[in-house]
């Protein structure tokens, strides 16, 4: 046998003791350098952490701050009254259970835009927010704000997955609170560059006039969007503003 085959038989001699002794693998230890022991597994990974209590919904920004006990001088029961709603699971009461706070407060944010010019010859003022009065004529009552005080309580955000196009807040709820006078056209929801804060506004101040013939709100608190806030692109928000 020449040199170069005595190398070729000692090469596979070689492999042989390096491959597949026919045992099952093992996985790596908890240190991940040794094999655990004979028969047993690697330590499964970690069970998630257990959640806490719910801190807040928020499906629709502000309707807590502006709606729940914001006129309460008892700081104490205000946050107090703000936390229940915020954790408050139970869908099918929320009207019922907050309504009547939210209506009193309601009639407050109604005459924000009382003295201005409606554009016939006379002025907004109470009466005409949403919902106004709704199924109970036009006599104020102590009712009269109850059915959007309803409306609000439900914090759900409703969206239409039929539309391919976005870029209003609330089009759905405005199209059900007038009965259809006004349709919808995009799919609703809550996106990053939305302005709640002046749709909310416009809303509950002024229902209907609040807004022009492309739901923009008309009644704001001339705070700009962030430059940096994206609907589409990840992670949606820039740096921290100081």
């Amino acid at each position: 046998m020449t040199k170069l085959s005595s190398l070729f038989l000692l090469s596979g001699v070689l492999l042989i003791a390096c491959g597949d002794d026919g045992t099952p693998a093992k996985q790596d230890g908890p240190d991940g350098k040794h094999d655990a022991p004979v028969g047993s597994d690697a330590p499964p990974n970690p069970a998630p952490p257990a959640l806490g209590a719910q801190v807040d919904r928020l499906g629709r920004p502000a309707i807590n701050t502006a709606l729940n006990h914001v006129f309460d001088t008892d700081a104490t029961r205000k946050q107090t009254a703000k936390d229940t709603y915020n954790q408050d699971s139970s869908v099918a009461t929320w009207g019922t259970t907050y309504g009547a706070e939210f209506a009193k407060n309601l009639a407050v944010l109604d005459a924000l835009d009382e003295g201005v010019p409606n554009g016939s010859g006379g002025f907004l003022g109470c009466g005409n927010q949403f919902f106004y009065n709704a199924g109970s004529g036009t006599t104020p009552a102590a009712t009269s704000y109850f059915a959007l005080a309803g409306a609000l309580a439900d914090d759900q955000l409703y969206m239409d997955t039929a539309k391919s196009l976005c870029g209003l807040y609330l089009p759905i709820e405005l199209e059900a609170i007038t009965s259809g006078a006004v349709t919808h056209n995009t799919c609703g929801g809550r996106a990053p560059s939305y302005d709640v804060i002046d749709v909310s506004y416009s809303a509950l101040a002024a229902g209907l006039k609040g807004f022009n013939q492309q739901l923009q709100p008309q009644i704001k608190d001339n705070v700009s969007a962030h430059a940096d806030a994206s609907d589409t692109a990840f992670p949606f928000f820039g740096p921290p503003h100081s």
